[in-house]
């Protein structure tokens, strides 16, 4: 007897036996982190409850301090190459006066000091003059920020300009005390009381001149000169 043919699409084929569970996995030990190299602190991220996400792109806050380290660093670079640049430009005022002294005899030298001695006493002459001018200067700027128009109190302008006369005060210092070093080091040992003693003769003698300079500008004019 014959079966009958069914009728409709066939049905679906049966799934596929599940795989069996893999084994369980050898437990797996983590580096020993003594001996690596540190993390900067800049490179860490912050935690706010949950890590945030690095970007290849800097915020706005890393750009601006990125920025201002690379300009303390350029000014350093600056301040540092121009202290070289002095202490060269001593050494070679040094050798050239040397030189200049032995190769040309009619050339003398109208003081009872050496070429070094003088190097370094105008370098401490022109040290003078700038600390003047530089005080000058800061009693200008500070008397404008007293009476003249300014950017919030006076108490916060007062905190801006002294912090600006110690900077200044600190590299100028600092400049004068690495210059100065050099040109007095450069000078013979047995040229050193000659050396002050010329100085502070002359210092005398540059003190009487103002002081009489001074007397005739503020005397009163006689009944001759009316």
């Amino acid at each position: 007897m014959e079966q009958p043919e069914a009728s409709g699409p066939p049905g679906p084929d049966p799934a596929p036996p599940a795989p069996p569970p893999p084994p369980e996995a050898a437990r797996v030990d983590l580096p020993d982190p003594k001996g690596a190299l540190a993390i900067p602190d800049q490179m860490r991220l912050p935690f706010r409850g949950k890590m945030a996400t690095p970007t290849s792109v800097p915020s706005a806050t890393e750009r601006r301090h990125n920025l201002g380290r690379l300009q303390k660093r350029k000014r350093r670079r600056g301040f540092l190459t121009g202290l070289l640049a002095g202490q060269l430009l001593i050494l070679a005022m040094d050798a050239g006066g040397s030189w200049l002294l032995k190769t040309h005899p009619h050339v003398h030298l109208r003081a009872p000091v050496g070429v070094e001695a003088v190097v370094f006493l105008g370098m401490a002459l022109g040290s003078a003059v700038m600390v003047a001018a530089l005080a000058a200067i800061f009693a200008v700027l500070g008397l404008g920020a007293l009476f003249g128009r300014r950017e919030g109190g006076l108490a916060a302008a007062a905190g801006r300009g002294i912090r600006r006369v110690v900077a200044t005060a600190l590299v100028l210092g600092t400049s004068m005390a690495v210059i100065l070093g050099t040109a007095w080091v450069r000078i013979p040992r047995e040229e050193w009381t000659s050396t002050a003693e010329f100085a502070r003769g002359k210092a005398r003698a540059l003190a009487a001149a103002s002081a009489s300079s001074l007397r005739s500008l503020l005397r009163p004019p006689g009944p001759a000169s009316r």
